[in-house]
């Protein structure tokens, strides 16, 4: 536990704006709610309540206390974020402005699984990833870009059906 107190405290820090810092830190907190203990998860009740409210009302910023992200996030012009709850987002990932990462619902009606993300992944803004895909480590996301495939590590893609520039 105090080891992750560091994390998020060197996370928060190292976010650019105030917006940023409080973005992340409500997120942060209201995933203690996850604990088994139920000492900490009736304690993080208020933060699951501000995430829902500041977060997602205020600032359009949904990513569910439920949603597993690696420690080093950064969130650059946090505003109309979506992050399906199911989504797993490996350490020091970057998301910007317009991301929407989720799952899709298939023509037999079902649900796909969500996508899973490696660490250091870098999102440009209104990037979106949709259905059950992986993403390598240290995958970079051109703005704009639909990404309905897995991607292996290192790659860089931009643009509407994926084009891969390596």
């Amino acid at each position: 536990m105090l080891k992750n107190i560091g994390h998020v405290w060197r996370e928060v820090k190292a976010a650019g704006s105030v917006k940023a810092k409080l973005v992340i830190l409500l997120f942060r907190l209201s995933t203690i709610y996850q604990s088994s203990n139920a000492l900490l998860k009736i304690i993080s009740i208020p933060f699951v309540v501000l995430n829902k409210v500041i977060n997602e009302w205020l600032f359009c910023v949904e990513i569910p206390h439920r949603t597993q992200i690696g420690f080093g996030l950064k969130i650059y012009h946090p505003h109309c974020i979506v992050v399906n709850s199911d989504v797993i987002i490996g350490a020091n990932c970057t998301l910007r402005q317009g991301v929407t990462i989720g799952s899709v619902i298939n023509r037999e009606g079902h649900t796909t699984k969500s996508p899973v993300l490696g660490n250091q992944v870098e999102l440009g803004a209104n990037a979106i990833l949709l259905g059950d895909i992986t993403l390598g480590d240290n995958v970079k996301v051109g703005a704009g870009t639909v990404v309905t495939k897995s991607l292996a590590a290192g790659k860089v893609v931009v643009g509407y059906g994926v084009r891969e520039l390596n």
